[in-house]
């Protein structure tokens, strides 16, 4: 048989149009995973195909006429010859000196061996033993992890002992992530977020944290503080006035001098995270703006109220500033602008802080149509619209899609600056 099968082979290579219906022999194989399918005629010049043509005992043009040239009947014509012995399979393996298996087998062979390769992984690093459980369950957020260690598993096997490394030594109290990596690594640089390690380390936290993955900067700051860990501590800040606050030393001075002053604060998340409550200078409301032109006009008439601006997409220190005046019970007024994006952090807000601690302020359809919407919405923008679904946010959003125009609380300065003179 042996012998056979090496004559055949022999045979087949005297002529190169074998060699070139034997290579689209093996791409279907490997493709079907079986003797089967056919190779178009059109891929064969007429001197090939007067070649392959006389092994069926036909011409070349008759071949031509066929349109395409069967696996499986070239195999029946191959035990009509002095080769009867010899299968197509065995003779394509020895003619490419390889065993020819599937496309489909060979993924499944290649994803086995890069199993193998992370359990062993996971033996050696076992204080991440959870987190190479959630990658071995693949589930969809990790795929582009198994598609870096398939693309290069030297790579990521160099960057899992820092992983391990620094799960194991998280911070105990607040640190900045920049002297956070030069103590695990001696690179400041090492977890910037931009980077596969930096990526890595967010998925390992959220799977430590039984939490989704991140993708916005406002959840990848709440997960790192989550672990005592903060991007950046002096430009993360928040605006805000009226409000006292208290150390575990008792009120804060300096707190309380800006509010006896009506002094306006900007506060970094550097000290927030030193403070244990933050409440009203007086009453319990809480006036909350997006835009920093509405917060100043709002505090030229009613200069003690106490205030936030949040200044755009919320920021972690604006986050943890609000955190703990819904902790004191403070009810919290918001106004946003009257556009998706507004809408959007209306809803966020709202989600957040379930237990009617946030009330929606000038957020509603009368609203919308009094701000005079005039700035045209592009399709993408609107489209953002599907997916605010707060009850209170139902009939604007619908409002907004129908008009496809923008609102902004500029508009409604004043009837804000009646409510907080009037209360409400």
């Amino acid at each position: 048989m042996d012998q056979e099968l090496q004559q055949a082979v022999t045979f087949f290579k005297r002529e190169p149009a074998y060699k070139k219906l034997f290579e689209q022999f093996k791409k279907k194989y490997e493709s079907l995973g079986r003797i089967g399918g056919t190779i178009p005629v059109r891929l064969f010049s007429e001197a090939e195909l007067e070649v392959i043509g006389a092994f069926f005992g036909i011409t070349g043009p008759k071949l031509h006429a066929k349109g395409s040239i069967s696996m499986a009947t070239f195999e029946k014509q191959l035990a009509g010859t002095r080769f009867a012995d010899v299968g197509l399979k065995p003779l394509l393996d020895t003619f490419f000196g390889e065993t020819i298996v599937s496309n489909k087998q060979h993924k499944e062979e290649k994803d086995a061996a890069l199993r193998r390769y992370v359990v062993q992984l996971q033996k050696a690093h076992t204080g991440l033993m959870f987190w190479f459980d959630h990658l071995l369950a693949n589930p969809a957020d990790s795929r582009w992890i198994w598609t870096l260690m398939d693309k290069d598993p030297d790579y990521f096997a160099r960057m899992t002992p820092k992983l391990h490394d620094a799960y194991r030594h998280l911070p105990e109290l607040p640190e900045r992530l920049p002297m956070f990596s030069q103590r695990v690594t001696g690179d400041p640089h090492a977890f910037d977020l931009h980077t596969d390690l930096g990526k890595l380390w967010l998925h390992v936290l959220a799977v430590g944290s039984h939490q989704t993955v991140p993708s916005s900067t406002e959840a990848i700051n709440e997960l790192l503080q989550h672990y005592h860990i903060y991007r950046d501590d002096l430009l993360n800040y928040v605006t805000c006035a009226g409000l006292l606050a208290e150390t575990d030393t008792g009120v804060h001075p300096v707190w309380e001098a800006a509010a006896n002053a009506n002094t306006v604060q900007i506060v970094p998340i550097r000290e927030l995270i030193r403070l244990t409550a933050v409440y009203t200078a007086y009453g319990s409301d809480v006036w909350i703006v997006e835009n920093s032109g509405v917060c100043a006009t709002l505090l030229d008439h009613k200069p003690d109220a106490p205030i936030v601006c949040t200044n755009g997409q919320f920021t972690l220190a604006a986050l943890v500033l609000l955190d703990k005046l819904a902790e004191s019970g403070a009810t919290m007024y918001y106004a946003g602008d009257l556009d998706p994006e507004g809408l959007g952090m209306a809803q966020r807000l709202v989600d957040r802080y379930p237990e009617g601690r946030v009330m929606l302020w000038h957020m509603d359809t009368e609203s919308y149509i009094a701000s005079n919407p005039v700035k045209k919405l592009p399709d993408e923008r609107l489209d953002k619209l599907a997916r605010i679904n707060h009850p209170e946010l139902v009939d604007v959003a619908a409002a907004m899609r129908l008009k496809g125009k923008a609102g902004y609380q500029e508009a409604l300065v004043d009837r804000m600056v009646e409510d907080m003179t009037f209360g409400k």
